[in-house]
């Protein structure tokens, strides 16, 4: 029996998704430079930053509770209202649409630091005999690089459930308007509230842009700087680390060592000291009814450490 491959070896569509990326990398770049030069100019105010603060919130919720510990990891079953909630709110990040965020994400896991994880910071420079230099390399292909140059994920392995979800395949399908209307309503918002164009400029750039400026790095952040800096309390069997820094930017993401220990956790923060801003939407989210069925490392009683029980 064949085995199926990891990765899809297809001109065409590595050069599709080359020409996805480099968009969603470079506007929201461009976006920010051309935001901070207007805030020097005009200085930058109320509606602005709760645009930035309400957009930046929602849209983290959307990747990290859904796209990554809901649809990737399915560490919790949803209300069809929640998962459709969730799936919009983590698409207007335009990371990829729900299919192949959870298909990269979960190759991701099978091979990680290995030949075939998508964006590991280790082996693509192996043979640069310059550590620094190689690492450089190393960071960069895994933060951005990668999505550039790396073959496209097979879907139909490792994401089977998600092509058979009527409400993600749909998701998934209108993918890049919903990129655009994540781009729209705070610019409409930002119109309405000031009554003028400049405003309806400075809510696509602050809600909009910046927004998605600041969440793409803050995700990317795992891929790369957690699994080169940090703490590894658990052999994992790859280099993913604990970042203290990046928890509350990434929502918990970056607890990458714990995460890849008990890849099937809801919950990230294993320590009380362990800021989860995602684990404590999902308690909130279960405590209201909308989502049930969520798995949770227990402590063993004996020495403080943790085991693979879920409850």
């Amino acid at each position: 029996m064949i085995k199926p491959s990891i990765a899809v070896d297809n001109p065409g569509i590595r050069a599709a998704q080359k020409r996805m990326a480099l968009p969603t990398v470079i506007l929201p770049f461009v976006g920010t430079l051309v935001a901070g030069m207007l805030a020097i100019v005009n200085g930058i105010g109320f509606v602005e930053v709760t645009l930035l603060a309400w957009m930046y919130v929602l849209t983290s919720i959307g990747v990290e509770v859904g796209l990554h510990r809901g649809f990737s990891h399915r560490t919790f079953e949803m209300k069809a209202g929640t998962k459709l909630v969730l799936a919009i709110l983590g698409s207007m990040a335009a990371q990829g649409s729900v299919l192949y965020w959870a298909a990269g994400h979960r190759r991701h896991h099978s091979h990680s630091d290995t030949g075939g994880d998508p964006h590991s910071p280790h082996v693509r420079n192996l043979s640069n005999s310059d550590e620094k230099l190689a690492l450089l390399r190393g960071l960069w292909h895994s933060h951005v690089g990668w999505m550039m140059t790396d073959k496209v994920t097979n879907c139909t392995l490792f994401a089977k459930d998600i092509l058979r979800d009527p409400i993600l395949q749909k998701v998934h399908v209108l993918y890049l308007p919903i990129v655009v209307a994540g781009l729209v309503i705070p610019a409409v918002v930002g119109g309405v509230i000031t009554g003028t164009w400049m405003g309806a400029l400075n809510g696509f750039l602050w809600g909009g842009l910046v927004r998605m400026f600041l969440v793409h790095h803050s995700t990317w952040s795992n891929a790369s700087v957690s699994h080169v800096y940090g703490a590894r309390p658990f052999a994992t069997g790859d280099l993913s680390a604990n970042n203290w820094w990046c928890a509350i930017p990434t929502f918990g993401g970056s607890w990458q060592n714990n995460h890849h220990m008990f890849p099937g956790s809801a919950y990230l923060g294993l320590e009380w000291w362990q800021l989860d801003i995602g684990g404590i939407v999902i308690r909130l989210f279960a405590a209201a009814g909308l989502i049930w069925n969520v798995n949770g490392v227990t402590k063993r009683r004996v020495g403080g450490r943790f085991d693979a029980d879920f409850d």
